[in-house]
C-alpha cells in the first residue's frame, strides 16, 4: 500500500467524505430500519443494527483493498433489488389481506443480523465505488476508511431514528415501504449499470447497448415527493385522532351543572 501521508487539506477531503456518506445513508438507514422493528425491543433492535452493520463495516475495509474487483458484485445488489422489491409487494399484499404489514415476525434475532448484514454490503458498494472516486491517491487510503466508518455510524443512528418515527406516526409504514420499493428500483439500475462495467472489462467485444445508473436527479426528485406527501398525511392523521382523544377525555359540562 506504501506509506501514507496527511495534509491539512486532507481534513476538507474528510468532512466532504462524511457529507457523502451521509446523503448515501438515508435511504438505506430507513431499509434497515424496516428490517430490525418487528424484533421485540428496542435494546435488540438497537443490537441487531450494531452487528449487522459491524459486519458491513468489515465488507467496507476489505471493499476499499480491492476495490477494482468491486464491480464484479453487480450480482449482489440485483438481490438486494429483487429484496427491497419482495418488501414492498409483500408488506401491501399483507394490507390488502388484512394480516400484520408484513413485518418479519417470524425471523429470529440472528437471522436479522445476518440479513441487516448482508443488505447493507449491497448498499456498500456504491458508497466505497464513490468514496474511492473522491479519493483516489493511495497515499490518501486513510480518508475512504475513515468515510466508510462515518457512514456506518451514521446509518446506525438515523435507523434508530426511523424506528422511532415510525412507531410514533404509524401511517408512515406505507410510506417506508414505498422508499423501500423506490430504493429498490435505484438499486437495480445500479446493478444493470455494474454489470455492463464488468462485462465490458473482462470481454474483448463491449455490449452494445448501455443501462445507466438511476439519475439523481430523479432518484432524490421522486424521494422527496414521497416523503413530503406521506409525512404530511401521517401527521396529519395523527393530529386528528389526538383531537378527537383529547375530546372524549373533556368533561362533560352538562353533566356538571
Amino acid at each position: 500500500m506504501g506509506s501514507l501521508t496527511f495534509e491539512f487539506a486532507d481534513l476538507g477531503t474528510v468532512f466532504f467524505l462524511i457529507i457523502l456518506e451521509g446523503l448515501l445513508s438515508a435511504d438505506n438507514a430507513l431499509v434497515l430500519a424496516i428490517m430490525c422493528r418487528h424484533l421485540p425491543s428496542a435494546r435488540q433492535q438497537r443490537s441487531a443494527l450494531t452487528w449487522g452493520l459491524a459486519m458491513s463495516f468489515v465488507f467496507r475495509c476489505v471493499a476499499i483493498l480491492f476495490v477494482t474487483q468491486l464491480i464484479a458484485f453487480w450480482w449482489l445488489q440485483a438481490i438486494g433489488a429483487a429484496y427491497l422489491l419482495y418488501l414492498l409487494v409483500k408488506h401491501f399484499l399483507s394490507v390488502r389481506s388484512g394480516s400484520s404489514g408484513g413485518r418479519a415476525a417470524g425471523r429470529g434475532y440472528w437471522a436479522t443480523v445476518v440479513a441487516l448484514g448482508i443488505t447493507d454490503v449491497a448498499f456498500a458498494i456504491d458508497s466505497v465505488l464513490a468514496a474511492v472516486a473522491t479519493e483516489p491517491r493511495p497515499d490518501k487510503i486513510w480518508i475512504v476508511f475513515i468515510g466508510a466508518f462515518a457512514g456506518v455510524v451514521l446509518l446506525r443512528f438515523a435507523a434508530t431514528v426511523f424506528i422511532k418515527l415510525l412507531a410514533k406516526y404509524p401511517l408512515l409504514d406505507h410510506l417506508a415501504y414505498l422508499l423501500v420499493g423506490w430504493v429498490g428500483v435505484k438499486l437495480a439500475f445500479l446493478a444493470g449499470h455494474s454489470y455492463m462495467a464488468s462485462y465490458n472489462v473482462s470481454h474483448a467485444t463491449p455490449l452494445p447497448y448501455r443501462i445507466p445508473e438511476m439519475p439523481l436527479a430523479v432518484f432524490w426528485g421522486v424521494l422527496g415527493i414521497l416523503i413530503v406527501g406521506g409525512v404530511s398525511l401521517a401527521v396529519g392523521k395523527a393530529g386528528r385522532e389526538e383531537s378527537m382523544h383529547a375530546l372524549d377525555e373533556e368533561p362533560d359540562e352538562a353533566d356538571d351543572e
